[in-house]
């Protein structure tokens, strides 16, 4: 019986170390699909000549996933015209999304256009370009330690799991 226990406790910290390797990379996953918001927002403003409202609406059909939906809800919260402005209904629904990203990241989006004007395409232009810039370097530097970060991770879920069995028996 203290067999089995043993071998119950190591293979849940062995699947604690995978899951937090696993939340790892969907942040990176995440980091990306933000990236890919702000490109398919750049373009709308570029090519078509659209205000940040509209490129929202026209990009929330494009994007899946957490940052799809909340660009839906963004489009369908400013659709329905209740008097709030863009900036806030951006800063309320994008709250949402923390979760998936680090703290830094997370302010970063949620604040993404709180100095700008909605309607000044090239103050839109440059804050999208300089998150974009963040984002990017944030994605390179992830990407290079995710093999050590993963790695890591289960290891120490391993040795945690191996070290408590060994002080408890």
């Amino acid at each position: 019986m203290r067999v089995f226990g043993g071998m119950l406790f190591l293979l849940g910290t062995v699947g604690i170390g995978f899951y937090q390797s696993f939340a790892y990379e969907r942040g990176i996953e995440a980091l990306r699909q933000a990236l890919d918001m702000m490109r398919y927002l750049m373009a709308q403003i570029q090519t078509e000549n659209a205000t940040l409202p509209e490129s929202i609406c026209k990009v929330s059909v494009r994007m899946t996933g957490p940052i799809g939906e909340v660009l839906q809800n963004i489009s369908q919260k400013q659709g329905e015209n209740d008097g709030k402005p863009l900036f806030q209904i951006w800063q309320e629904e994008m709250a949402a999304l923390r979760e998936w990203f680090s703290p830094k990241e997370g302010e970063l989006l949620v604040h993404m256009f709180d100095q700008t004007g909605f309607y000044d395409t090239q103050t839109q232009l440059q804050r999208l370009k300089m998150n974009m810039e963040l984002f990017t370097e944030e994605i390179g530097k992830r990407e290079a330690q995710k093999e050590n970060r993963c790695r890591l991770y289960r290891s120490m879920g391993l040795m945690a799991g191996i070290f408590v069995i060994i002080l408890l028996w």
